[in-house]
């Protein structure tokens, strides 16, 4: 049976999306800057994820095991702040020091 993409996708969305919410202290996003940061994000993973071609060959429910153990680490977002941003280091999964960042 053809695996329907586009209903996988919602279905990977929805998952990273909650688990990302749950994060959240008020269990929605800050702002649409804030959103389109995490969507963005979840759309690359997603892109990478079909890319790899593992989702063909699986189950509905081995896809659905594939999605909820995706585990996706996501940056500290700040709104209202006086910076800009928080530097995270996405290799290492964590906050990186400022003083390591050169302008």
């Amino acid at each position: 049976m053809a695996v329907n993409y586009s209903e996988e996708a919602g279905i990977f969305f929805e998952i990273q999306v909650k688990r990302y919410l749950q994060l959240c202290s008020s269990n929605s996003f800050s702002g649409l800057p804030e959103q389109d940061a995490v969507t963005a994000m979840i759309r690359d993973a997603w892109v990478e994820l079909r890319a790899s071609r593992c989702i063909e060959n699986l189950s509905k429910s081995g896809r659905m095991s594939l999605y909820y153990t995706t585990v996706m680490i996501f940056p500290d977002f700040v709104a209202n702040g006086d910076k800009n941003c928080i530097p995270v280091d996405f290799t290492k999964g964590m906050r990186a020091d400022i003083s390591d960042i050169s302008i």
